[in-house]
């Protein structure tokens, strides 16, 4: 028999409510595959999967199709109170809340029904995260982070942004209200969501964080969140005495962030960096870090050398530092490099000696094989300026811009400059081809100052340079050089040279009429 189904809904609206209220209490949203037959089953009624059926008003049933792929029956008796599925699933399938549903939202919002049956994960969690324990922190957060963890590795990095705002709503009421509680609940937080969020993270950051796309920057971005969200907890907690009833939770925390810096792979530094961040600002006590070295000496994780001597740094234990020459390898220089940071934040020039004497073997073959293009002229300014810091002699800094060739001309200009080595820093200028504007920032205006005489004839070179050019413009570019030579010649008490040499000039481009009117101008004769 025929039947609207806005007829069939009205007349077993009771029954309805009893299926809904079933559903509701069978198929928790805090299991995952509980979870997923809700959404299925809501995805199913939206595309109006549902919408053929029979209804048998003698034996009071509903005979549903499920149209899609695969063709299910459902046959929803309510006298019997029961639903059978052809798919043989046992339990509540998709198809058979989806029969459900379809009937409920001819006259309630399934929307608001959703919402309820979300929020009771909320509930649940909120009286779990009373019970102030680490274990039911975990449990709750773990639980929370359960729709990162799922996520797939190729999904867009929008969606992925998309579920963890989801999860920060609902995260919100679980939060304690005292002070002396919320940082550290946050830090818990900001932990479980990078563990569950971190084979996502490494996928799409791992191979090269630096290089850009649009997904990559949102990823990033939400890295570089939960870091500086931690940073800020961190300088919350420690900043004020501590309560006895959190020593539990401060001793569950050591072995969460120990386990992410150990277990999880890539993105080294970023793993460093939060284990630095704890131990070098929150679990300051010399006991605490004894204990913690006790622990890193036991582990067979192949990182625990880095972490060991991260402790020797800060501990001032030298003696064990030196040993770290044995275990820097090309393959493992990137887990070694941030201890010389390290060093430098602790102003401890000794240990910072120790780590780059260790890498110097390794510094050229790890640049030009493991550092991007884009990224070398950063690594060797980062580079030099640790060599500098650690008061390495100043021939082998030299040496290492040998090394380096065209990647460390900046560096190197800077090197020359400082050292007023003007005639250099012109040949380098010279050998490499360094546009104008580059040496005009690099130093040139310091040269013109202290030895004017010693850029001359690269500033022939770029005045040639601009005149080959021919066009106005580059006629004005040329004069303005001549203006400094001519002020550098004058400094130099070259005067005859210099009307010597502007003459020649003149006389040799006499055909160029706009260079010459643009020299007529510029009053370039002394």
């Amino acid at each position: 028999m025929h039947m609207t189904v806005e007829r069939v809904s009205y007349m077993h609206e009771n029954e309805l409510m009893e299926f809904m209220n079933e559903i509701k209490h069978s198929l928790r949203p805090n299991i995952k595959d509980e979870a997923q037959v809700v959404q299925m089953a809501i995805t199913l009624v939206r595309r109006g999967a549902a919408d053929s059926y029979l209804y048998d008003s003698a034996n009071r049933m509903v005979i549903a199709t499920i149209q899609g792929v695969d063709e299910f029956t459902v046959r929803l008796s309510f006298d019997k109170k029961d639903v059978n599925c052809s798919c043989n699933q046992p339990g509540w399938c998709a198809h058979r809340v989806a029969v459900i549903f379809h009937l409920y939202l001819q006259f309630h919002s399934l929307t608001d029904w959703t919402g309820e049956w979300r929020r009771m994960e909320t509930e649940q969690m909120a009286l779990k995260v009373a019970d102030r324990t680490p274990s039911a922190w975990n449990d709750t957060l773990a639980q929370l982070m359960n729709p990162i963890r799922i996520i797939g590795l190729n999904e867009n990095p929008a969606v992925f942004i998309h579920k963890f705002s989801l999860i920060e709503q609902k995260a919100s009421p679980l939060y304690p209200f005292e002070w002396e509680w919320k940082p550290l609940f946050d830090i818990y937080y900001r932990l479980h969501a990078l563990e569950a969020a971190w084979p996502y993270i490494h996928y799409h950051l791992g191979e090269n964080a630096n290089s850009f796309s649009y997904g990559k920057w949102y990823v990033k971005n939400w890295l570089t969140e939960q870091f500086g969200k931690i940073d800020d907890a961190v300088t919350s907690i420690s900043s004020k005495p501590r309560l006895f009833e959190t020593d539990p939770f401060y001793d569950e925390l050591k072995k969460m962030v120990r386990t992410l810096t150990l277990e999880q792979p890539g993105l080294y530094e970023e793993r460093f960096r939060l284990y630095r961040t704890f131990w070098q600002r929150l679990f300051s006590q010399k006991s605490m870090r004894e204990e913690e070295q006790t622990i890193l000496e036991k582990s067979d994780a192949q990182t625990i050398y880095p972490l060991l001597a991260f402790f020797y740094i800060i501990e001032g234990q030298y003696d064990k530092l030196e040993t770290v020459n044995e275990f820097v390898t090309l393959d493992n220089f990137s887990e070694w490099l941030p201890l010389a940071d390290v060093a430098d934040y602790e102003d401890d020039v000794d240990a910072l000696a120790i780590i780059m004497q260790a890498l110097l073997p390794f510094i050229h073959d790890y640049l030009m094989q493991s550092v991007t293009r884009s990224q070398r002229a950063h690594f060797v300014r980062r580079i030099d300026g640790l060599f500098e810091a650690a008061h390495f002699p100043e021939d082998v800094r030299e040496k290492m811009f040998s090394y380096y060739g065209e990647i460390g001309v900046d560096v190197y200009t800077d090197f020359l400059v400082e050292r007023e080595r003007f005639e250099e820093w012109a040949a380098l200028m010279h050998r490499y081809r360094v546009p104008y504007e580059i040496a005009e920032a690099g130093g040139l205006n310091i040269a013109l100052k202290k030895n004017p005489a010693a850029i001359l004839p690269l500033l022939h070179l770029y005045a040639m340079n601009f005149i080959e050019e021919r066009n106005r413009q580059s006629y004005r570019r040329a004069v303005n050089v001549f203006r400094k030579m001519k002020a550098g010649s004058k400094k130099s008490g070259k005067h005859d040279f210099w009307n010597q040499y502007i003459d020649t000039v003149r006389e040799k481009n006499r055909r160029l009429r706009a260079l010459i009117e643009e020299m007529e101008k510029g009053n370039l004769n002394l």
